[in-house]
């Protein structure tokens, strides 16, 4: 199979806030078919997402190649807000590479007991030596945590994804994300950080085929002074928008009229009677994502994918924050899944089982940071989830300090912990002051554990 990517022009925007609140939650992002309204009717917009490469940022995350490979690829957009945030020249993409996933050990006094910053790609020795089996308990595979935390759900771990991160401004200003070391105990010595009410961060998720990238969804969350809030994008939201976008691919080209298998597929996003009852639930990190009963709609695939392939570059993506992709009866799923290899969402993809509201993202994200020890009792010495903030793949640590270039923990024994200089140099991250950085620009997200000691 060969799908090719078309290359997107390149230019300048501004950020802004996600559209909603607490009154219009349905239609939070502007489900707008891909026009912005003003006071004289609807206005069209060019949904070509235009990243402006020679634009300076406030940190270069990621090297200029690696950005021009992810402006390339970037989907089209018809939220006006959202086309804003992925063209300002303060917002910043990194992948695994320009942040390196680890989390935190706070467990110990630094001198019998090493503290510090340990890469997901941690030595399974490391931890097995003191507690045969644990790097299994807590890894479903070397540099990846068992589901739910170890990827996105619905994500898949041999596919791809860019995250994006867009600071507020304040008097024309950056906003930091403030950070304090909490020393309890003589036991426990944990940095924590907290990000400025109006900061954006996201992730787009990408399919690979033949080398190349195919944008399935954009998930974006706004912090605000108590929660996340949060939205989702997709080319398709319901299995109707599917049907009607093949139907008029099918309809324009002769080769796929007389294709039987793109007449299948029509007919089997239209069908309700395709929705079957399905559970998802984790098998490690008991109590961490209660099972959750629902349903599967199971695309059949096309002999001939670059039809989808098409779809997915062309097609303006929309919130689907309020939409459900299928009904019947009580059989509801948020999204399609495949058995195909390359679909409009991934192989096995379970996304379906969560609708788009901030409920289905806490139930994995309120537990960024905490300890292992609430899971494995076992494995008290090591430490706690990655993440913080309710966010997994940020945090402020200098990668050369914890981590080396083979995925090794560097300086194992000692507090490996140091701030990144050039987030600081940036004003990206400053130290917490308790009487400046309030309400309302920012606030702790409540929680009964955060506070833990050791």
């Amino acid at each position: 199979m060969r799908l090719n990517l078309c290359a997107l022009a390149l230019v300048a925007a501004c950020a802004g806030q996600l559209p909603g609140g607490d009154d219009d939650a349905g239609d939070a992002s502007g489900r707008d078919g891909g026009a912005a309204v003003d006071a004289d009717g609807p206005a069209p917009i060019d949904p070509v997402v235009h990243v402006d490469l020679d634009a300076p940022r406030p940190v270069a995350l990621l090297p200029a190649e690696r950005l021009a490979m992810v402006a390339a690829a970037l989907p089209r957009v018809s939220d006006p807000w959202l086309k804003a945030v992925l063209e300002s020249p303060d917002t910043m993409f990194y992948d695994a590479q320009s942040i390196v996933p680890g989390y935190q050990d706070s467990f110990g006094d630094n001198v019998v007991a090493p503290i510090g910053m340990r890469p997901n790609t941690i030595d399974p020795r490391l931890i097995d030596t003191a507690v045969p089996g644990g790097h299994a308990q807590l890894f479903a595979q070397r540099g990846r945590f068992h589901f739910p935390f170890g990827r996105g759900i619905g994500g898949r771990a041999d596919n791809l994804l860019v995250d994006f991160w867009a600071p507020p401004r304040a008097d024309g200003h950056l906003v930091p994300v403030v950070w304090w070391r909490r020393d309890p105990n003589r036991l426990t010595h944990r940095y924590e950080w907290m990000f400025p009410v109006g900061t954006v961060l996201g992730e787009v998720l990408f399919e690979v085929a033949d080398g190349a990238w195919y944008p399935y969804e954009i998930r974006v969350r706004v912090r605000e002074l108590g929660q996340w809030r949060v939205d989702v994008y997709r080319p398709f939201p319901t299995a109707a928008d599917l049907a009607d976008a093949v139907e008029r691919k099918r309809d324009t080209s002769p080769a796929w009229q007389a294709a039987a298998d793109v007449t299948a597929l029509i007919a089997a996003a239209r069908d309700p009677g395709t929705l079957a009852p399905a559970t998802l639930g984790g098998s490690h990190y008991a109590g961490a994502f209660a099972a959750i009963a629902g349903a599967r709609d199971v695309l059949p695939g096309l002999a001939d994918p670059s039809l989808l392939g098409e779809l997915l570059r062309e097609t303006p993506f929309r919130s689907a924050r309020g939409a459900a992709w299928k009904r019947r009866g009580p059989l509801v799923a948020y999204a399609a899944t495949t058995a195909a290899s390359f679909h409009i969402v991934p192989n096995d993809y379970d996304g379906g089982f969560l609708e788009v509201s901030e409920a289905s993202c806490a139930r994995c994200h309120a537990d960024a940071g905490r300890p292992f020890r609430d899971y494995y009792a076992n494995v008290l010495a090591y430490g706690e989830l990655w993440g913080m903030d309710e966010v997994f793949t940020w945090h402020p640590f200098a990668t050369a300090a914890f981590v080396d270039a083979a995925g090794d923990v560097v300086d194992f024994n000692y507090d490996n912990r140091q701030l990144r200089g050039d987030l600081v140099t940036a004003g990206l991250l400053a130290p917490f002051t308790p009487s400046t950085h309030t309400a309302p620009r920012y606030g702790r997200l409540p929680s009964a554990w955060r506070d833990f000691a050791y």
